[in-house]
């Protein structure tokens, strides 16, 4: 009889959406019907994107805080945890009720961590009346994996299942990974792909993987392998972050430097040994492709954590230094028994078809459970529950995040190894924009006009001209105030980009805006319409007055309502003051 699954997944990195996707091809393989949501979908206020950009944030520029945190939580336990799950659940309730409504699964099947303790809550509360598995993706299973609630979890490894049931688990099944077919491959690729590569057949060819976003000292690791000697040639991918790609290129490595690429496999079949530093899809791939896996420089949490774990298991070779790197790589590249050891522990881990666990599960759902998947709690106090969540949850992601942008962390700032210049933009408002002697005043010290959304809608033809006179034109948001942090980012960087690259007919490249700047500005800078680079000044200073010019510093001239003497008196100081000091002065758009 078939069944409907349903996964719950998260865009939170590769490996949870991997395993979902891969669980789902391989129901619908045997007869089932499966759909998959994201549990950032779920949360309401577009919040989701935030907790996601949030989170690469703090493992790319505050790792040590991540770190902290998880120990914390797998420390600390339902202790910790619970209060996060109860408000949660209060979150994002409704939607995983309209889903359920909408699909009737006979089974509901979770991927992510916090997914899967809001589940199980709702299991044990007995709101949720159809089972629930969890897929621990993870070797290290954390406090935040497991829910007594949840009827089932599946493992990737017997020592993660003993885990599991240490943790709370009523039922642990050590299945293995959920690693697509593709990826148990013949040597036949092998030739043409290290052949396409440029790669000698004598070279050992070293894959180097940091997850879909980038996460990691790539750089450094490149550097470590490609010291080990000339006969290894690094195969670096980069994921989804060209930056981190273009920077790899700049330095000249004597290896192949990839972005995001769909060529896994091929990768795997043409290389000696792989790379990692999360212990994550990349790594269970190796597992099934018979590679080799060695962990070094581990990121922070969950990274540490899957590299223990996997070298007790003896699937990898945990390395801490360059020269444990250097043996690890003899070792691993070279025909023997310690390379062959490593490979057969890891096919040993694929037991069995956690799809057919799923579809066990799901036998048992009766009828009264698919007419009525769900009963939604009621009462005033919850929802006067979840009021006060939603109020710190706001105050979380405005008051908390505002000490990290103060930092200048994520926004624009003077290129690297450029010296000698300082950045002015002006802001003016409609009277000021229509004074084209000012405008040209501001354009002969090649500074930028700063103008908001309110004053841009009604000045379509001057923004025309000072667009076709490569202006440097910033946006400078709505023009209007916002009580809500959100909706106040979202209008300033990306409503008031849009009406800008109307009205100018050039989008804006730039966002300045002339208050404090928080999460929210930073995260729909980065994924609004119009991509923005988010700049914050140094100093602000209104006319007829200048600051003292340091080199590599933001200046802001607020010239609103002023009079056009007094601006240009600033314009003429700001410029001698320059000239003097031997700086020269670039508009906004050319921060980094």
């Amino acid at each position: 009889m078939a069944r409907k699954i349903l996964i719950v997944s998260a865009s939170m990195g590769a490996g949870h959406d991997g395993a979902a996707k891969e669980l789902s091809a391989r129901l619908i393989a045997q007869g089932n019907s499966a759909e998959i949501v994201d549990y950032m979908e779920m949360i309401p206020f577009r919040l989701g994107g935030v907790v996601r950009w949030s989170y690469k944030f703090q493992l790319r520029h505050f790792a040590w805080t991540y770190d902290l945190t998880y120990q914390a939580f797998s420390r600390g336990g339902a202790f910790l945890w619970a209060p996060v799950v109860w408000a949660m659940g209060l979150l994002t309730r409704r939607p995983i009720r309209r889903v359920l409504l909408q699909t009737r699964p006979d089974a509901i099947v979770s991927t992510y961590p916090l997914a899967s303790l809001v589940l199980g809550r709702m299991r044990a509360k007995h709101w949720l009346k159809v089972p629930v598995a969890t897929f621990l993706t993870d070797f290290a299973v954390h406090s935040l994996w497991v829910h007594p609630g949840v009827d089932l979890h599946l493992a990737v490894s017997p020592e993660s299942a003993a885990r599991a049931n240490q943790r709370g688990s009523h039922t642990s099944v050590a299945t293995g990974p959920l690693v697509p077919e593709r990826f148990n491959f013949s040597y036949v690729t092998r030739d043409d792909t290290r052949r396409r590569l440029g790669i000698e057949p004598h070279t050992r060819a070293v894959l180097v993987v940091a997850g879909s976003w980038g996460v990691g000292d790539l750089k450094s690791t490149t550097q470590a392998i490609a010291g080990c000697g000339p006969e290894y040639h690094p195969i670096v991918v980069c994921g989804q972050d060209e930056n981190l790609r273009a920077n790899l290129l700049a330095e000249s490595f004597s290896g192949t430097i990839l972005g995001w690429t769909e060529e896994m496999p091929s990768l795997m079949a043409a290389s000696d040994a792989l790379v990692e530093n999360a212990g994550g899809l990349s790594a269970m791939e190796a597992f099934a492709a018979g590679l080799p896996v060695i962990s070094y420089q581990s990121i922070a949490g969950h990274g540490k954590d899957n590299a223990r774990v996997m070298a007790q298991a003896g699937v990898t070779r945990r390395v801490n230094n360059k020269a444990e790197l250097a043996d690890a790589l003899a070792d691993t590249t070279t025909p023997g028994s310690k390379r062959d050891e490593m490979i057969a522990a890891g096919h040993a881990l694929f037991v069995s078809d956690p799809a057919e666990s799923v579809e066990e599960l799901a036998s048992a759902t009766d009828s009264a459970a698919l007419m009525a998947p769900f009963d939604s709690p009621r009462g005033m106090r919850r929802l006067g529950s979840a009021a006060a969540v939603l109020v710190i949850l706001y105050a979380v992601l405005t008051i908390g995040v505002h000490g990290v942008a103060a930092l200048g962390v994520g926004v624009a700032k003077a290129p690297k190894g450029v010296t000698n210049t300082v950045y002015l933009g002006v802001r003016v408002d409609q009277r000021e924009l229509n004074n084209r002697a000012l405008d040209n005043a501001i354009h002969k010290i090649n500074a930028s006009v700063i103008v908001d959304a309110k004053v841009a809608r009604n000045s379509h033809e001057i923004l025309h001209q000072l667009t076709d006179s490569n202006f440097d034109i910033v946006n400078g948001g709505m023009g209007v105030s916002r009580t809500l942090r959100w909706t106040r980012s979202r209008d300033d960087c990306d409503t008031a980009s849009l009406a800008l690259a109307k009205a100018s007919g050039l989008s804006p490249k730039v966002f300045m805006p002339g208050r404090s700047i928080d999460a929210f500005d930073e995260f729909y800078c980065r994924t609004g319409k119009i991509k923005s680079k988010l700049v914050r000044a140094n100093t602000k200073f209104l006319p007829p007055t200048v600051p003292t010019l340091i080199d590599r510093k933001i200046y802001l001239l607020d010239a609103r309502k002023k009079s056009a003497t007094a601006v240009k008196a600033s314009l003429e100081k700001f410029y001698q003051q320059a000239q003097t000091k031997g700086l020269q002065i670039q508009p906004l758009g050319q921060l980094r």
